[in-house]
């Protein structure tokens, strides 16, 4: 993947502020070591609409962006699904795939 085409991906989504947001918030958590960032967290950061938010990250996953896991809150350790297994008490959670992370890390 090169910068051109993820900006394109961005631009595709409709919703540009939102992605790029997600994108950078995304590689921010990773410079400082965390494996991703959880949807309450970016929303209460950015206050974006939740329904918009998982909206474009449903279209960055479709696109290999980013992968959306969920997990239930309030479990005595969390436990990170690739579907949602868990009804509306689901909670997402969003990392980089390798492409981005490549991309991001490239020399």
């Amino acid at each position: 993947m090169t910068f051109q085409e993820l900006d394109a991906c961005i631009a595709g989504s409709g919703r540009r502020s939102i992605a790029a947001a997600l994108i950078a918030f995304i590689l921010d958590a990773l410079d400082d070591g965390e494996d991703g960032v959880d949807l309450d967290n970016f929303q209460g950061h950015t206050h974006f609409v939740r329904n918009n938010v998982t909206a474009v990250a449903s279209y960055l996953q479709l696109h290999g962006i980013i992968q959306v896991l969920y997990y239930r809150d309030g479990a005595a350790k969390r436990q990170y699904e690739s579907d949602n297994n868990y009804g509306r008490w689901a909670k997402q959670h969003y990392r980089p795939t390798q492409a981005l992370i490549q991309l991001h890390r490239r020399d």
